[in-house]
């Protein structure tokens, strides 16, 4: 009676196993999704290159409505779009898209709950065979897009072909792409085209994004300019079309990220520094910050550690904080925030019969080779400075300090292993003592490896941060 009632409760745990599986419904796809395709399609008698961009709205209940861009064999063509679909518990399913030109049946795979699917066209009218992915857009929790949600450097690459005629040529570029935040875009790759050797390009151009994350970007490189659909999808990711007569290419561009390093990170003795942390997308996102000491090891921080796992759901906010609490530490941080993640430092300092003072510092780029500050070393104000080595070779800092007229006061060396700090102020370092009762500009620059510069202005009784301007 024991093995039946035993088996009877496990039978019971594998259906409820096989329940809690079945998540899926037509209610996972919703919202504004963007849906990129490539593939094959019968022009005629003949078979030839295809490709596609659409925006639709899925209403949660099996019905799309949109408009979708195809390029078949060179030739653009925008129709409005409509159609149904079905999912299954199991996150397959279904969809059939109708245009005034082809009826397209579709296979699906719903992946992260519907906020990546997989597409296939098992046949159509038109004996169109492609695969694809149907993305949820940016700002599918309500917020909206704009110029300003698409920013930073991504690594784009695009693939295809060109058309003369019939003759169809491939095409591929492998390239980095700058958006600047405010409708501005840079670009520099390599491009190949047929059988020729790959060949280096730079490029620049405009973009914009509308308030649904759809959006036009137009770039100049050797030879013409480029237009392209983009759109920004749940994820970072930024898909392209190019909508240029005689071309079946597209491709997604996807953000790099950087190592980035709050150069000063202190606690005990009077200070205490906080890192704050802010989620600005719709998914939940995991990195982790470490400490180095200034020497380049490990530098545990009471009730951290030597590194810190930050998850943030969407939306999201976390801090990091070293206390006040004993001796004096010094030494810096270093994360790789993901994409559409901010970050900054604040530090405290705290004497005993006067206030405790605050400043707020942004956090700098691990990759840079050189920075500038602005500095005021007159009456009691005394300017300090952190640079840390991020890189893992051995550099030697270079300081040129300049008065307000450009006049180079003086100059300094300083040697970084790898991974390492020096704090201090900077009059104090060799060469700089003119600095004194004077203000102008300072340059830090390196031949190898890294430097990340954090500048601090003292006063007689408070203190505050002074913003760098990086190179790479």
């Amino acid at each position: 009676m024991k093995l039946i009632k035993l088996g009877i409760m496990l039978l019971a745990v594998f259906l409820l196993s096989r329940q809690a599986q079945a998540q899926c419904s037509n209610a996972n796809l919703n919202g504004t999704l963007f849906l990129t395709l490539s593939g094959t399609i019968k022009s005629g008698t003949a078979t030839v290159a295809y490709q596609e961009l659409s925006k639709m709205t899925a209403d949660g209940n099996g019905g799309l409505s949109g408009q979708t861009t195809t390029s078949i064999a060179g030739v653009i063509a925008t129709l409005p779009v409509t159609g149904i679909y079905a999912i299954q518990a199991n996150c397959s399913g279904t969809a059939t898209l109708t245009t005034s030109a082809n009826i397209a049946q579709l296979t699906l795979q719903l992946v992260n709950g519907g906020g990546l699917t997989l597409v296939s066209v098992t046949s159509s009218g038109a004996s169109e065979l492609a695969s694809g992915r149907l993305f949820r857009a940016a700002n599918a929790t309500g917020s909206q897009c704009g110029n300003g949600t698409l920013s930073g450097t991504y690594g784009l690459l695009l693939s295809g072909g060109t058309f003369a005629g019939t003759v169809r040529t491939a095409y591929e570029v492998d390239t980095q792409v700058v958006f600047d935040g405010k409708g501005g875009v840079t670009t520099t790759g390599i491009v190949t085209t047929g059988s020729t050797p790959g060949s280096p390009f730079t490029g620049s151009g405009t973009y914009s994004v509308s308030a649904d994350c759809s959006g036009l970007a137009q770039v100049t490189v050797p030879g013409g300019t480029l237009n392209f659909q983009i759109a920004r999808v749940e994820g970072g990711t930024v898909l392209f079309m190019e909508n240029d007569a005689n071309t079946t290419v597209n491709g997604t561009a996807n953000p790099q990220q950087f190592q980035e390093v709050l150069p000063q990170f202190a606690f005990g003795g009077g200070w205490y520094t906080a890192l704050y942390f802010s989620n600005g997308t719709s998914n939940t996102v995991s990195f982790t910050v470490n400490f180095t000491a200034d020497n380049g090891t490990p530098m545990a921080v009471p009730g951290v550690g030597t590194s810190k796992l930050v998850t943030l759901s969407p939306g999201g906010t976390a801090i990091v904080e070293a206390q006040n609490t004993g001796a004096l530490v010094q030494g810096y941080a270093t994360v790789t925030l993901p994409a559409g993640v901010t970050g900054y430092g604040v530090f405290r300092q705290s004497v005993a019969g006067r206030p405790d003072q605050e400043a707020v510092v942004g956090l700098k780029n691990a990759n840079a080779t050189a920075n500038t500050l602005t500095w005021d070393d007159t009456g009691n104000l005394t300017t300090s400075v952190a640079m840390v080595n991020p890189s893992n070779v051995a550099t030697t800092v270079t300081i040129t300090v300049s008065d307000s007229s450009g006049n180079i006061i003086g100059t300094s060396t300083q040697g970084l292993a790898a991974g390492n700090k020096i704090e201090n102020a900077m009059r104090g370092f060799l060469g700089l003592a003119g600095m004194a009762g004077s203000r102008g500009s300072a340059l830090f620059t390196v031949s190898t490896g890294n430097v990340s510069v954090l500048g601090l202005r003292f006063g007689a009784s408070a203190f505050t941060s002074i913003p760098t301007t990086e190179q790479q």
